[in-house]
């Protein structure tokens, strides 16, 4: 993977790189952070690179990129890294690589250094096998390099946690949080894929993802999460929530999940939960945070809960992931069991015909149906004969369930289908939640 680039600089991977890459990369990070963040942030970042290089499940030292100056004594420039992980489209699996933890010293800025770590990092990407890959970062900017703005991430829902009044002395909990423990793993799997039948693109994580998960990173680092078990009145569990170790612009809790099983429920477990969730931050921070926010992928009923809260609000998403296919034929054929299954039952039901969704650029993709079984998919060039038209990136929102045909009519009116076109998409790639934090 070593490459010489102009003016004398060098790409490399931790694998191929001096003793001295290991060690400046934490501090590389945090001093292009601290740009633009406290310096506690940067600091947490710094800590989380070391969990990166040194511990982590999936991360090897040939999944991180640096390009060094040698002139300036191989001094760290620009770097980034990928981190592999396995997703599903509903019951689909699908690897994923996710590029992260970008950033190129201010002075080395406007020469490309960016583009060419991408280059590296999806060729890693495909060595590996990955048919996505998943990015979160500054708005826009991924889009050049094949990213399209597709799930939902970030704070979907929030109350103001401090106005929650303590129970009475006399009225005990029914029930109430523990700190999760490695012992803990197999329950929170298994509840955690109990939610994930609701939504479309879910993570797969293996019991040492779990467990590092739980308590493998380094409690200063910025991807630091408590895992809190929702027991009940025997002390057994019955779910768990999952709150971020440090407080987002001082006022903040972010809830990254609140799952239960088959054995409560949100209704029954919801004030206990909250009122677990003051005591913990006091605890931790010294304080009660003003609200609480929640990550997207919240259950129906959670949501109408944190609406009934003072300051409740549940809302569109501002931000989301931004996602990469790299090879559409083979992550269409590679989704088509679900597909197929969609139609099963449908307005379209045994449909046998041609699909055919073209992207204004004479480029296209065909999918070809006997009696509602995907027999070809194949891509297609040509001006004219799709049933949808669109442009690339839209479509991929449309595959994620992030939005209809219709509503990105809305936006940009050249996105048009024809009245089979209409039916197929709405049965094929419905509208549907996806719940996703990522491995980082």
């Amino acid at each position: 993977m070593q490459r010489s680039l102009p003016g004398g600089l060098i790409l490399r991977t931790l694998s191929e790189g001096c003793a001295s890459d290991r060690e400046q990369l934490p501090d590389f990070y945090r001093r292009v952070n601290g740009e633009f963040d406290p310096e506690e942030v940067a600091q947490s970042i710094a800590v989380w690179t070391r969990d990166l290089v040194n511990d982590h499940p999936t991360v090897t030292l040939d999944d991180i990129f640096v390009i060094v100056d040698p002139a300036h004594d191989e001094r760290i420039v620009s770097a980034t890294l990928l981190i592999p992980q396995r997703w599903r489209y509903e019951e689909i699996p699908i690897e994923v690589g996710r590029p992260e933890l970008v950033g190129t010293e201010a002075e080395y800025r406007g020469q490309g250094l960016v583009r060419t770590l991408f280059e590296a990092v999806h060729e890693r990407s495909a060595a590996l096998g990955h048919q996505l890959q998943a990015i979160t970062g500054i708005e826009h900017f991924y889009r050049q390099f094949g990213y399209t703005m597709a799930v939902d991430l970030g704070s979907h829902a929030a109350f103001a946690l401090s106005t929650i009044a303590g129970p009475a002395p006399e009225q005990a909990p029914t029930y109430s949080l523990r700190p999760a423990t490695i012992a803990d793993i197999s329950n929170i799997s298994k509840w955690y894929d109990y939610t994930a039948r609701e939504r479309l693109l879910t993570e797969v994580r293996s019991p040492e993802q779990w467990r590092y998960e739980i308590v493998g990173r380094n409690p200063q680092s910025d991807r630091a999460r408590a895992y809190l078990i929702i027991a009940g009145p025997d002390g057994t569990g019955v779910g768990y929530i999952e709150l971020a170790n440090n407080l987002n612009h001082q006022h903040f809790l972010y809830c990254v999940a609140y799952v239960i099983g088959d054995q409560s429920s949100y209704l029954a477990t919801f004030d206990d939960v909250m009122q677990g969730v003051k005591q913990w931050a006091q605890a931790r921070f010294g304080r009660c945070p003003t609200m609480i926010t929640f990550a997207p992928g919240c259950h129906s009923s959670l949501n109408t809960l944190i609406r009934r809260q003072i300051g409740g609000v549940v809302r569109n998403q501002i931000y989301k992931w931004y996602l990469r296919v790299p090879d559409p034929i083979a992550f269409l054929r590679q989704i088509q069991p679900v597909l197929e299954r969609r139609l099963e039952g449908s307005g379209a039901h045994c449909y046998t015909g041609e699909l055919r969704i073209g992207f204004y650029d004479l480029t296209g993709i065909a999918l070809t149906f006997d009696k509602g079984r995907i027999v070809e998919i194949v891509p297609v060039k040509g001006k004219d004969g799709y049933d949808l038209s669109c442009p690339w990136h839209f479509f991929w929102n449309v595959v994620f369930g992030d939005h209809t045909t219709e509503e990105m009519q809305a936006v940009l009116p050249e996105v048009l289908t024809s009245s089979k076109g209409a039916v197929l998409i709405e049965v094929l790639f419905p509208k549907k939640s996806s719940w996703l934090e990522g491995l980082a």
